[in-house]
């Protein structure tokens, strides 16, 4: 493999480098080597990677610049973000590598008006510190820094990727992508910075990484075309943190199917886990969850979740803003083959599997511990599971109970092997919503008790 250095084109460190970069780059391109990025701060605009591989040394920093001016459109549409402007991208390639020991800083802070949160309407007043925690307000930023479209084997390995505007890394229709011991450190206050978003990708393996994000630290979704899955996906030995979700399966009208997780520690989220699809047109199956540790506390501010460490949602999503109609109904079951086990939950608010129309099927959860925690926050949006993109109506009763499960609409939910811990030591219920099978609708089951009110659900008795 040859390489290049970005010196040999004249980059000059804290100077803007984009043609020294692109040079390099494109040198590379010919010969499918590799760009060889030294220690220093280099700043650049619109990088396009081509079939070229990239080389971060120890001390190197690959820093976005923090002008607008510096970023056109790259000329793909998205569905949801509309003209990609990107940092770095690379379309139709294979065989690309990015790794090393330095960083590459996507400066999303010079995008941001930093000092003016964006507070929405909440149930009680916010206080300043609660204020602190909502999101950002901006104007334009780039809206896909890294961005890999139809790729196939490309290796991103060992580097810190920190400070993302929006979502970090995009992967549209790639197959055979490996992400191994990556760090990404974005700030807990930007909207939509995701960590990882997979769009209709196949065979993706992510492990050994350190996430830190204000969206979806990993997000496995069909938003840039709802007709394709994205499917055969493994995530292991990470270690998350997110102030909305930290792993997000499906979305809207998304087909995800073959997901394995497993050995991953979620701490301080929002939500921990959700898998969610709009129901009758999106899908979600055939996904095992496996000795994960979940700890949730809910933030202040317009961040989708409300502390539920684990939610499977199948209602109906309503979001106008995309580009490509939904499709017609397709699905009489959107969540189904799920299986949860061996995991650890703490959280300030319930478990959650909601359904439409039993859209939600087959769905067990073994050898599971959870304890309710106390919340500073859950007074902002009350006591119910947060289903935004949908209508908000998953509440829990006016009552003093605290409750560990709330469950509608949803056929074959077994329950079995766990213990659980309220708050003070007290007992926990399981509300059962409007479920068909019910012979009420609703009823309050407690923990330690069969829930006989519904026959589509079984819960065995508490380890």
């Amino acid at each position: 493999m040859m390489y290049y250095s970005i010196l040999d084109e004249g980059a000059q460190t804290n100077h803007i480098a984009t043609a020294a970069v692109q040079a390099a780059i494109d040198k590379a391109d010919a010969t499918h080597g590799t760009v060889l990025i030294p220690a220093g701060t280099y700043v650049c605009g619109t990088l396009n990677l081509k079939g070229a591989s990239l080389y971060l040394e120890k001390g190197a920093v690959l820093k976005a610049s923090g002008d607008m001016r510096d970023y056109p459109s790259i000329g793909y549409r998205h569905n949801e973000m509309g003209d990609v402007r990107s940092f770095l991208f690379c379309m139709d390639q294979q065989d690309i590598l990015i790794s090393g020991h330095g960083f590459i800083d996507l400066n999303g802070d010079a995008f941001f008006h930093m000092n003016q949160p964006c507070v929405p309407d909440t149930l009680m007043p916010m206080t300043p510190s609660q204020e602190s925690e909502c999101t950002r307000a901006f104007d334009a930023r780039p809206n896909q820094p890294m961005f890999f479209l139809r790729c196939r084997h490309v290796v991103i390995k060992d580097i810190e990727i920190r400070n993302a505007p929006s979502w970090t890394m995009s992967f549209i229709e790639c197959t055979d992508v490996r992400i191994t011991d990556l760090t990404i450190d974005n700030s807990l206050l930007i909207p939509n910075n995701d960590g990882m978003h997979f769009c209709c990708c196949e065979d993706v393996s992510v492990r050994g990484c350190h996430i830190s994000t204000g969206d979806d630290c990993i997000a496995l979704t069909c938003l840039t075309n709802w007709d394709k899955p994205c499917q055969r996906i493994t995530v292991s030995d990470c270690v998350l943190r997110s102030a909305s979700k930290a792993i997000s399966i499906g979305y809207m009208h998304s087909i995800v199917r073959d997901v394995v997780i497993s050995n991953c520690v979620i701490t301080q989220s929002n939500r921990g886990l959700v898998i969610m699809a709009s129901s009758g047109t999106g899908l979600v199956e055939n996904v095992l969850l496996a000795n994960l540790r979940l700890d949730t506390r809910i933030y202040a501010g317009n961040w989708w979740g409300n502390g539920e460490p684990i939610c499977l949602m199948a209602n109906r999503h309503d979001n106008p803003n995309y580009f490509d109609a939904p499709p017609s109904p397709r699905f009489q079951v959107s969540i189904r083959h799920i299986r949860i086990q061996n995991v650890a939950c703490t959280g300030e608010n319930a478990i959650a599997v909601i359904g439409e129309n039993q859209s939600v099927q087959d769905v067990s959860m073994r050898h599971f511990s959870f304890r309710l925690t106390k919340s500073a926050n859950l007074s902002l949006k009350g006591r119910m599971i947060d289903l935004a993109p949908g209508i908000q109506n998953a509440f829990f009763p006016n009552d003093e109970n605290q409750y560990w499960l709330f469950l509608r609409d949803a056929k074959d939910i077994h329950f079995a092997d766990y213990s659980l811990e309220g708050i003070h030591g007290e007992t926990l219920a399981a509300f059962c919503d409007q479920c068909k099978d019910c012979t009420l609708s609703r009823q309050l089951c407690y923990a330690g008790q069969a829930l006989e009110c519904c026959s589509s659900l079984s819960v065995d008795a508490r380890a």
